[in-house]
């Protein structure tokens, strides 16, 4: 018996080694062309990429500005909408940090002047870029039981374990003097953020994104080319309105901006059926990613969203983390903050002619050149833009000052030429940086001209960017791509979302069969 029982271990031991054996060889070899294929596949979205912009170049060596940008634009959708997080990818983050560099120096137009003298425009890290790295381990709750929500709120919204890791970060980690830094900064452009939010219908406490964003900088630039106060990347910014050219990037503006921003995540609040977590989400990561995740995930909850991993690294941090700076910065005393917040920024305007020096500017009022370009933090170049007349902000009550000194100062003084050779392209380029598109089924009678008078284009322009002729037929259930530029404004019957609320009843389907279906789950 003893025998037999020895013999049966044997075998077993024997058929488990046989099974290890034979499953080692085949595991590898499937972590192994898992690689390949990730490898191979950020190899093909980079000479897809490269290849857009090798025929941007030659547009634009060709003098044809509009079309160089849309090849630019493609090249840096490749990147952003391949569905591969460019965090985690090394090759494919080094090739997309490369490309913004080689696209934005076209900004740099022939001719362009930039000698010693020349102040550089200004940028500083954003804290974006921070909060994307933020490890588990650093959030680790060192008094989990001992942490309480206090205040109230103007909009609702669930907390869960993250939040309260974000907090003890901010209270006892890393985060403390970045908390304190930003509460002490808010103190500038509050009041302004508070009125604008209010007439957006906007709720005030969403106005600590700014600090999660950029630590309210209002020349905070991300890696990922994100800059000012609300981090708006090129794209969205000109698809809000913001300005961006040789001279000008209202990014950095604080009012235009916070306008924007506030915009934006109201029409984000509208797709997402009223979920301003969904919304904050998307403000992130956009709202394409956030929509993919609902759409895998069959839940548009946010927190839903986070335990199942559907959103990236940075998206996961972001949301608990405004959420516990807008509970923190509601209860500074009680968090342990002592913090004075900065005074609000008050200014007067003084319109100038083109390229004054604001250098001048800031020697004229015996103030600090910093101070000037703080209060015009929009004006990359140092001066305000050539060709005409531009209102630039001083600090309240040296208006008269200013004024005096200015009309006794000569007028080649007052100025610091920047040579361009044109204007109006260089204006063009960064403020159509984008181009937006729409699809539009062909109905039966459609013709190019009937579309896109519809479409408010023109037929060449139709034409070509769906690279057809002018005189060319459209067929029913074809395709066609309009150029078109994104609304923020609602409709007459506020129906901009993509989601809506449905309450947990049942609802009658064909054939007299009844099914029930879950509040948020299903889209439009």
């Amino acid at each position: 018996m003893r025998l037999a029982k020895q013999a049966s271990r044997t075998v077993v031991v024997l058929l488990l080694s046989l099974l290890l054996i034979g499953t080692v060889g085949p595991i590898q070899a499937l972590g192994q062309t898992s690689q390949t294929a990730s490898a191979n596949n950020t190899r093909a979205i980079i000479d897809r990429a490269e290849e857009s912009f090798l025929r941007g170049e030659e547009a634009y060596s060709k003098g044809l500005p509009d079309i160089a940008r849309k090849m630019f634009d493609n090249a840096l959708d490749t990147v952003l909408q391949s569905g591969i997080d460019i965090k985690t990818d090394a090759k494919l983050s080094a090739y997309y940090r490369s490309l913004l560099e080689r696209i934005h120096k076209h900004e740099a137009q022939p001719g362009d002047v930039h000698d010693a003298i020349d102040r550089p425009e200004v940028a500083e890290p954003s804290v974006l870029d921070e909060v994307s790295e933020i490890k588990d381990d650093e959030l680790s709750m060192v008094t989990p039981d001992g942490i309480k929500i206090f205040g109230k709120y103007d909009f609702e919204f669930a907390v869960a374990p993250p939040v309260f890791q974000f907090i003890n970060f901010f209270v006892a980690g890393r985060g403390h003097s970045t908390m304190e830094v930003g509460l002490q900064r808010s103190g500038r452009y509050r009041l302004m953020v508070e009125k604008i939010f209010k007439e957006e219908k906007v709720p005030a406490d969403l106005m600590w994104l700014a600090q999660a964003e950029s630590v309210w900088k209002p020349n905070a630039l991300s890696r990922a080319a994100a800059k000012g106060i609300w981090q708006f990347i090129p794209s969205t910014g000109t698809r809000y309105g913001l300005m961006q050219t040789t001279w000008i990037d209202d990014r950095s503006q604080p009012e235009k901006s916070t306008r924007a921003a506030a915009r934006y995540l109201r029409w984000l609040h509208d797709h997402f059926a009223g979920d301003w977590l969904l919304a904050m989400a998307a403000y992130n990561s956009g709202e394409n990613r956030v929509d993919s995740a609902i759409a895998k995930c069959g839940y548009a909850d946010f927190w839903e969203l986070y335990k199942r991993g559907l959103l990236p690294q940075e998206t996961r941090n972001y949301v608990p983390c405004i959420l516990s700076i807008i509970i923190i910065s509601k209860n500074q005393k009680r968090y342990g903050f002592e913090v004075s917040p900065d005074n609000p920024l008050n200014y007067d305007t003084f319109e100038v002619p083109g390229q004054t020096d604001l250098k001048v500017v800031a020697d004229l009022i015996s103030v600090p050149y910093e101070t000037i370009q703080d209060l015009n933090a929009e004006l990359r170049r140092g001066t305000s833009p050539a060709g005409e007349s531009y209102a630039i902000k001083l600090p309240k009550g040296m208006k008269k000052q200013f004024e005096v000194a200015f009309a006794d100062l000569p007028e080649e003084k007052r100025v610091r030429k920047i040579t361009v050779p044109t204007e109006e392209i260089a204006e063009r380029y960064r403020g159509n940086y984008r181009v937006q598109v729409a699809s539009y089924q062909v109905r039966r009678g459609d013709t190019l001209a009937s579309v896109a008078r519809r479409s408010g284009v023109s037929v060449k322009e139709l034409a070509r960017l769906n690279r057809i002729s002018t005189r060319g037929e459209l067929r029913k259930g074809q395709t066609v791509k309009i150029p078109k530029t994104v609304s923020v404004a609602r409709g007459r019957r506020g129906k901009v979302g993509r989601y809506r609320a449905e309450s947990a009843v049942k609802s009658r389907q064909r054939g007299g069969k009844s099914r029930s279906h879950a509040s948020r789950r299903h889209r439009r």
